[in-house]
């Protein structure tokens, strides 16, 4: 179906969003930007929102979006899902998006202390199955932040493989330097999925992301070093049998622009974090 003839959806009203916000004590946060409406990652985004099991429909679903207007209104008319205009107010680039999605979603009626804010990437459809069936199932009340891991069948299988290899390489290398600060301490993470990309926290430790600075990839990860560094529960054993679509494995697979943002990330993200292991902590 083509954008244009996409139906228009009502977005939830505040007794909507405080049913699903009780029901689910979960609300999922996230923050696009698409240059027009044939992109691929959009399509995948209103995959992820429309979806009748696991979509906006079922689970509330905040996004910060940045895009142009057509995408924007594409976004908040067709999905069901709180659609906010990119402020800018907590920064820029990606992290400053991922924050001012979290503030929003922390807002939200109904929402606790207590609540589960999880962030994910909008292009990621198959983690809304995940989030509910194997997340919540697995998860204690005890966690303060839950790092799924990626089952490793389902990561080689549905990943293009470069990025199998090298995101597999990094976790291995931030593991090593989490164990070796952390010898001799009681620690209950032993290893994390590092480079997945979803996480979940308690509202109780918003103030972990919005005081973190960073403007990339780096505002998800040092907040959960920070946790663990500060005594909280990282759960990072939770399981899931995430699966890319295949329609970006295809396209990415092979492409030297891909495998170069690959080789980036490890290069500029991961010696941020190890260095954060050993920087002040900023709250």
């Amino acid at each position: 179906m083509s954008p244009a003839n996409l139906e228009k959806i009502e977005p939830p009203s505040d007794e909507k969003i405080q049913e699903l916000v009780h029901k689910q004590n979960m609300i999922i946060f996230t923050c696009t930007f698409y240059s027009n409406t044939n992109d691929l990652r959009l399509h995948q985004c209103l995959k992820t929102l429309q979806d009748p099991l696991y979509g906006a429909s079922t689970i509330p679903i905040v996004v910060v979006d940045g895009s142009p207007p057509e995408v924007h209104e594409l976004l908040k008319s067709t999905t069901g899902a709180i659609v906010r205009k990119e402020q800018k107010t907590y920064g820029k680039g990606k992290g400053g998006a991922l924050r001012e999605a979290a503030m929003v979603a922390s807002s939200l009626p109904g929402s606790t202390e207590s609540t589960l804010l999880c962030w994910q990437e909008a292009e990621k459809s198959d983690m809304m199955r995940c989030w509910v069936e194997e997340v919540l199932a697995q998860s204690q009340s005890s966690d303060d932040i839950i790092c799924p891991a990626r089952e490793d069948g389902c990561f080689r299988q549905s990943y293009p493989i470069e990025q199998y290899h090298s995101e597999s390489y990094g976790n291995y290398y931030l593991n090593t330097i989490m164990r070796e600060e952390l010898e001799g301490r009681d620690n209950t993470c032993s290893g994390i999925d590092w480079h997945f990309g979803p996480f979940a926290f308690r509202r109780s430790l918003l103030n972990l992301w919005m005081e973190y600075k960073g403007t990339s990839y780096d505002a998800q990860l040092i907040p959960i070093v920070a946790a663990i560094r500060k005594g909280h529960r990282v759960n990072s054993n939770v399981a899931v049998t995430f699966e890319l679509d295949e329609r970006m494995k295809r396209q990415e697979e092979g492409s030297l622009d891909f495998i170069e943002k690959r080789l980036h990330q490890l290069n500029d993200l991961d010696p941020k974090v190890k260095q954060f292991w050993k920087d002040p902590l900023y709250c």
